[in-house]
């Protein structure tokens, strides 16, 4: 796993590939079958209850993609 400097790092920066992933699924499901379904697809996934406010919220709170 790639060891992360926490001098740097963004405090609500994606952990890896896998839950940039997850989270993009969550928002395009959120938009394809609504909020309750993508809500329930990042909880079983694990996704934080902080980072599904955040996403579910709407763009303007998301974070910028790099």
């Amino acid at each position: 796993m790639e060891a992360i400097d926490t001098r740097t790092a963004q405090p609500h920066a994606r952990k890896d590939r896998l839950h940039s992933d997850i989270v993009d699924k969550g928002i395009l499901l959120q938009g394809q079958v609504g909020t309750v379904c993508a809500l329930e697809y990042l909880r079983g996934h694990g996704v934080g209850v902080d980072v599904i406010q955040r996403v579910l919220a709407g763009p303007e709170r998301r974070r910028k993609m790099q």
